[in-house]
């Protein structure tokens, strides 16, 4: 970056957000959307920063151009986070299964040469017995006793069927849950909505929009 573009930045960052949207030219302004976007998040959407944002757009026609252009470069940044998060997954789990892998032939070599380690100058090569664990030859041979279920249903049929059971049983389930979430099915409340039919704490956004940039 060119000295002069950086003193232009940094003259951008030390106004206010009012002050921001004046004067700046097509390369400084970027930098004072980002600006307006983090006072946004920091301190919400204000009259100040809605009058900065509107001075922007109510500028040249350029100025409005950087503002669909930079919002269409975080989207896009956005979309590469997400896409490189994939990719260090899949390389997490490359690694992952190349490392055990050669664990495995390492301890195969070991067991031919009949040692328990191989020294090296900086490592040591060691067998080294595993806890116990288990190894599952049938599933469906495994008592109940030994399985856990996960059921999905709607809440008040969870609620009707504990409270058709004795207090005894209910008492025992509930003491056997081990983890219990309440998730709301946005979709069948927008049904409800859409046909009219009152649901409380909630309500049918309309006449809500969205910025489509062309």
């Amino acid at each position: 970056m060119r000295s002069d573009e950086h003193e232009g930045c940094e003259a951008a960052a030390a106004l206010l957000p009012a002050e921001v949207c004046t004067g700046l030219t097509l390369f400084q302004i970027e930098e004072g959307i980002a600006l307006l976007a983090e006072s946004a998040e920091e301190e919400g959407l204000t009259p100040e920063i809605e009058r900065a944002l509107a001075a922007y757009l109510e500028g040249a026609l350029e100025k409005r151009d950087r503002v669909a252009e930079f919002i269409l470069y975080c989207e896009g940044m956005a979309a590469l986070a997400k896409s490189e998060v994939q990719r260090l997954q899949a390389r997490q789990k490359h690694f992952e299964s190349t490392a055990e892998r050669v664990r495995g032939m390492v301890l195969r070599v070991l067991e031919c040469l009949g040692v328990s380690k191989l020294e090296g100058r900086t490592h040591t090569l060691k067998k080294r017995k595993c806890p116990a664990s288990v190894a599952l030859r049938n599933e469906i041979e495994i008592p109940g006793e030994y399985k856990r279920v996960t059921v999905v249903l709607p809440l008040p049929c969870w609620e009707k069927l504990l409270a058709s059971a004795p207090d005894e049983i209910q008492d025992q389930v509930c003491a056997q849950i081990i983890k219990q979430e309440t998730t709301t099915n946005l979709a069948a409340i927008k049904d409800a909505l859409n046909l009219e039919t009152p649901v409380p704490g909630a309500d049918l956004l309309r006449n809500r929009f969205t910025l489509q940039i062309g």
